[in-house]
């Protein structure tokens, strides 16, 4: 009895001194924000593999959610190339001398601490671009300026990348790996299709009649939705690169929305996408380019306005636009920022994951 009483009365101490969720959110934000910092500063901890990883941590256990052909976490999966990654063997003196002989970066160790505090926009007086090391391409034997995507595949979350492998695994199952190849190559023509209907639209030219009709329920669907969009366009399908960021990509396109200049990303998708969240790291994507943009010196001159991404159906049901004010692309930027980091420390750590 007096046992019972006593676990009784320490269990009851335990919950009343247990902290909040809100509380424990906070101080898990403020140990990442730590765990980034050190890494910049000191690298990756080296840890011992003593075992295998436990088989649950390979199960699936999330819900079977449904991955579209046509969404933005397949593009994402399926646009880049594998990310290689070396063998990790379970001896300590091999990963300790592979950490000693981490990868070359583009940034100094202040400079990588200091990524989380770049700007969208460059500075009036260009003081903060003195302090960094300007790039304009520059690459070595070791390493290659990444592009948006490969960096925003390489640093999803673990769960997104779980959903990824299930998705694509209940393909295959589906069509086998030849119908799977197949169905990959008829997902990306249709997308260039759509992609090069909309590039002749915005330069006011004809559109190809065998293109659009490859693409008809996505234009049907888009269609209504461009009498928003002023042309010809100032921007389309534009190479950039950030040179002091050290990342490229493709805009798809800047120009007027309802009469202010902004810069637009053009997404499909074969399920509703009615919010700005559901379309994963599209705002993310577009905030990269933006950053680049106002970088590069050849177009100071745009002065744009907002975001917008556009997510036409392959349904041909009405696209869906989504507005970024100037606030949530200041928001989405911060975003980018901390994926940048994590990419280039694991870069130089040797811990990028394993390619899908």
């Amino acid at each position: 009895m007096i046992k019972s009483v006593i676990v009784r009365n320490f269990a009851t101490a335990i919950k009343k001194t247990d902290p909040k969720p809100k509380q424990l959110n906070q101080k898990a934000r403020v140990i990442r924000n730590l765990n980034y910092e050190n890494k910049a500063l000191f690298g990756a901890v080296v840890k011992k593999e003593t075992e295998d990883v436990p088989a649950r941590l390979k199960s699936n256990r999330q819900s079977a959610n449904h991955i579209g052909n046509n969404s933005e976490m397949y593009w994402l999966l399926q646009r880049d190339k594998p990310i290689k990654t070396p063998d990790r063997s379970s001896n300590i003196e091999t990963q300790g001398n592979i950490l000693q002989q981490s990868l070359e970066i583009p940034f100094s160790a202040k400079e990588l601490r200091s990524v989380l505090t770049f700007p969208l926009a460059p500075s009036t007086n260009g003081t903060l671009e003195q302090t960094w090391t300007r790039h304009d391409q520059y690459e070595t034997d070791r390493y290659r300026s990444p592009s948006v995507n490969k960096i925003l595949t390489a640093t999803m979350s673990e769960s997104s990348r779980q959903i990824l492998l299930k998705w694509k695994a209940s393909k295959i199952a589906e069509l086998g790996e030849e119908g799977f190849a197949e169905f990959q190559k008829a997902t990306f023509e249709r997308g260039s299709n759509f992609h090069s209907c909309l590039e002749s639209w915005l330069n006011q030219e004809d559109v190809d009649r065998d293109k659009l009709e490859r693409a008809r329920d996505l234009w049907t669907s888009i269609n209504g939705s461009l009498e928003r969009v002023g042309r010809p366009a100032r921007v389309i399908e534009r190479k950039i690169y950030h040179p002091f960021l050290h990342y490229n990509g493709v805009v798809d396109c800047v120009s007027s929305l309802d009469n202010k200049l902004h810069i637009i990303e053009w997404k499909t998708s074969e399920n509703q996408k009615s919010s700005l969240s559901a379309t994963y790291d599209a705002p993310v994507q577009l905030c990269a380019y933006l950053g680049a943009l106002k970088a590069d010196p050849e177009f100071s001159g745009l002065d744009i306005a907002g975001g917008a991404v556009f997510v036409a159906y392959t349904s041909g049901n009405p696209a869906h636009v989504h507005l970024l004010s100037p606030d949530k692309l200041k928001k989405y930027w911060s975003v980018w920022l901390r994926r940048l980091q994590e990419y280039w420390i694991r870069y130089r750590d040797n811990t990028l994951p394993e390619p899908i």
